[in-house]
């Protein structure tokens, strides 16, 4: 059976064929900007180049692109020489040319600029590639419209929900699909490509390791179920503004509850941590539960040394009364601290 070469952020491997790559790319393994070569060829192309392939590709950043017309103009200041070029050429379908000329493009100019912009591209930042774009309140395409989105501009990358992109642009926050933006280190090299993959697909990177769910004797009259769980950072960036999302069915597996909870604190890179509750202080009905990492607790408490009082290393969900119980945890929402400079 002829082989096709397939390379994901610098690995290279081999499939079996087109239905192979088409499960590959279900599951998210092959995306839309990692390069194929068929049986016999001797040039990469983007997967989502290939027809047969793109009906199978999650949202992925390069794919469905729009560059405009070819001519570069209006591209940011920082958008210069061989950068501009290999925006023109993804306009014309990333071809192979594109690709080579993409990893002669010296890593230097993806440096973190300095406040004049003239180092080059933040690894933090985004092009905007869609026309008429807007920032949206919610990751949803039927949001409100929180801010136009300027084409050829720069955006700050701010985290990742599912397909779309949390961003701060012109000093307003709102969430953009991930198919409206270009993330700057897709010009790089592969080695930093892979290197920084992280700050842009941090939802790939943050796992939920341990989750229990239990209802003791006295809770279970409260309608009270106690979750625990660890979440595991698999990066070499730290993670925070982590939300995640329980989900609870009955016996019969009907949906009874789904919470979404934010994680205050900072899962540190290649880490993992529990997380629990620190209740308000007894006789405040106004502050809420914080739920957090074991660690952020640890330095509230060496602060707020009665804080140990009002921990729980379990989070409490209101389930109410139900018969049997089937819980999940997972990943909403991530963002990945990029390095200093």
């Amino acid at each position: 059976m002829s082989r096709w070469m397939v390379n994901v952020r610098g690995q290279s491997f081999s499939a079996g064929g087109m239905d192979e790559l088409k499960q590959l790319a279900k599951k998210g393994e092959i995306g839309g900007g990692d390069i194929v070569q068929p049986p016999g060829a001797s040039e990469w192309l983007y997967a989502v180049e290939i027809p047969e392939l793109k009906v199978a590709l999650r949202v992925d950043p390069l794919d469905g692109m729009d560059m405009g017309d070819g001519s570069g103009a209006g591209l940011s200041p920082l958008v210069k020489g061989g950068i501009a070029s290999v925006m023109v050429l993804a306009s014309l379908g990333m071809s192979a040319y594109a690709v080579q000329l993409k990893n002669a493009i010296p890593t230097e100019q993806l440096q973190i600029h300095d406040e004049s912009g003239e180092k080059g591209v933040s690894y933090k930042e985004v092009f905007i590639t869609a026309k008429d774009a807007s920032l949206k309140a919610e990751a949803n395409p039927s949001s409100a419209d929180v801010h136009p989105l300027k084409k050829d501009a720069r955006a700050e990358l701010l985290g990742k929900r599912g397909g779309w992109y949390k961003l701060r642009f012109e000093g307003k926050e709102g969430y953009a699909p991930v198919d409206a933006v270009l993330p700057g280190y897709y010009m790089a090299d592969e080695k930093t490509k892979q290197d920084y993959d992280p700050l842009y697909n941090p939802d790939k990177y943050v796992q939920v390791g341990n989750a229990s769910w239990t209802m003791t004797a006295e809770k279970t009259k409260k309608g009270i179920s106690d979750l625990a769980a660890s979440l595991q950072n698999n990066s070499k960036f730290p993670m925070t503004d982590i939300r995640v999302v329980a989900t609870l069915k009955d016996a019969a597996g009907n949906v009874i509850l789904e919470k979404e909870m934010p994680v205050e604190g900072v899962l540190g890179a290649n880490r993992s941590d529990m997380i629990g509750t620190l209740n308000p202080a007894k006789g405040d009905t106004v502050t809420p539960a914080r739920i957090m990492f074991t660690s952020e607790f640890e330095k509230i408490v060496l602060e707020d040394p009665k804080a140990a009082d009002r921990w729980l290393d379990v989070v409490e969900v209101d389930v109410g009364k139900v018969d049997g119980l089937e819980a999940t945890l997972v990943i909403a929402e991530v963002r990945a601290i990029p390095p200093e400079g």
